[in-house]
């Protein structure tokens, strides 16, 4: 076989809920993220740039 690690890995047991834990996690994290840090300092930034545009045309 051209992949010895791959043919180990597919022979070792290791069954699709493992797996599919594996991404549900993964997605999880990613919208953990989102929610943590990108959505406040976009709307932090969004604050920033529209209190600005208002000084600024005073």
């Amino acid at each position: 076989m051209a992949f010895p690690l791959l043919d180990t890995f597919l022979t070792t047991g290791f069954s699709g809920e493992v797996a599919t834990n594996s991404a549900i996690g993964m997605i999880g994290s990613f919208l953990a993220a989102g929610a943590l840090i990108v959505v406040p300092a976009a709307f932090a930034l969004i604050w920033v740039s529209q209190n600005d545009a208002l000084t600024r045309g005073r």
